[in-house]
């Protein structure tokens, strides 16, 4: 273990000893604190993901394929649980001249107490591939969010809870979010019992990245008034009092010409589909940043101690709101 890990770890658990020691208590209790085997993991899977082996993820290719098998591979590995009895679920992109195929990739673990009714989790694997022979490896746009969709699939495996969770890894998303859209068109007979999809795309930034940026909408269906305010108090609490200073809202680019300057974001990743299906949603992101859709998006230039805090503060919240739902449905 070199230096600059053993830092890491360091600093990590710095932060968790803080965030444990708040005076901000809930009713519902939080989730354990991730190990530091877990970040190692988690590191690991990121650093895997974005590396020049995938060819920047680009959808229907090569490199698509591998990172396919990657994740089915890892989720075998953890015995987790194929989605409808397979990990693959094929869907078409066809236009006037082609069709292509795509690919997401979905597991499933059983809640203990409400096992039909579900928490999706998304993160979208694709990328833009190569382009001007450079590799956009994308490390942070979302190598970040499907490795932490992995290390919450450990988590909850030995953990799981009240609900089920449906682990969502979505192809072309960066092709008008195709794969979070074939999930709804295929799954209709279960929209209904989808109580909440939580989507993490970037979330580990750039090296002088210091704000976990959020978007929540129609949570008022999930949770109730005092459930809310609950919900608002933690996350104000990870705001003041921990690294990543999680913030809501998304601020605006202002570079000229930039499309995503006048970026929707409620419609501007996964979430956005579950949100037109009538689903609540918390998005989970940085927003955008210089190696953004660059080829400088790469492991070497996260915020390695960004992502770790922010890791622990989305599990968190995501115990909160699996144990505060569940609250809910208990009769009085």
């Amino acid at each position: 273990m070199n230096r600059s890990i053993i830092s890491l770890l360091f600093l990590s658990l710095l932060y968790v000893s803080i965030a444990w020691s708040s005076p901000w208590r809930s009713s519902v209790q939080l989730s354990p604190v991730i190990s530091d085997k877990d970040n190692l993991s988690v590191l690991e899977h990121l650093k895997n993901l974005s590396s020049d082996q995938f060819l920047g993820r680009k959808f229907a290719s090569p490199g698509s394929i591998e990172s396919q098998d990657y994740l089915v591979s890892a989720l075998k590995a953890l015995s987790i649980p194929a989605f409808n009895n397979q990990y693959r679920h094929h869907f078409k992109q066809s236009t006037l001249f082609q069709s292509k195929q795509g690919t997401n990739v979905i597991a499933c673990i059983p809640g203990t107490h409400q096992k039909d009714e579900y928490i999706v989790l998304t993160a979208h694997y694709d990328h833009l591939g190569t382009k001007r022979n450079k590799i956009y490896n994308g490390a942070d746009d979302n190598a970040s969010g499907v490795a932490a969709l992995l290390l919450y699939a450990e988590l909850l495996k030995n953990s799981p809870l009240k609900y089920s969770v449906i682990l969502l890894f979505t192809d072309g998303e960066e092709v008008d979010l195709l794969g979070a859209k074939a999930f709804i068109a295929e799954q209709k007979n279960i929209l209904s019992k989808i109580k909440v999809n939580i989507n993490l795309d970037m979330i580990a930034g750039s090296k002088k990245t210091k704000k976990l940026r959020f978007l929540k909408k129609d949570l008022a269906q999930l949770l109730s008034s005092q459930q809310l305010d609950e919900l608002t108090q933690l996350q104000h609490h990870f705001k003041t009092n921990s690294v990543i200073h999680l913030t809501p809202g998304f601020r605006r680019v202002k570079s000229v010409g930039s499309n995503v300057n006048r970026a929707n974001w409620l419609m501007a990743s996964d979430h956005g589909v579950f949100s037109k299906a009538g689903i609540p949603f918390i998005y989970f992101g940085v927003g955008t940043h210089k190696n953004y859709h660059s080829e400088f998006d790469d492991y070497a230039n996260i915020n390695q101690n960004f992502y770790l805090a922010a890791i622990n503060i989305i599990f968190q919240q995501l115990v909160y709101i699996d144990n505060a739902m569940y609250e809910g449905v208990i009769p009085d």
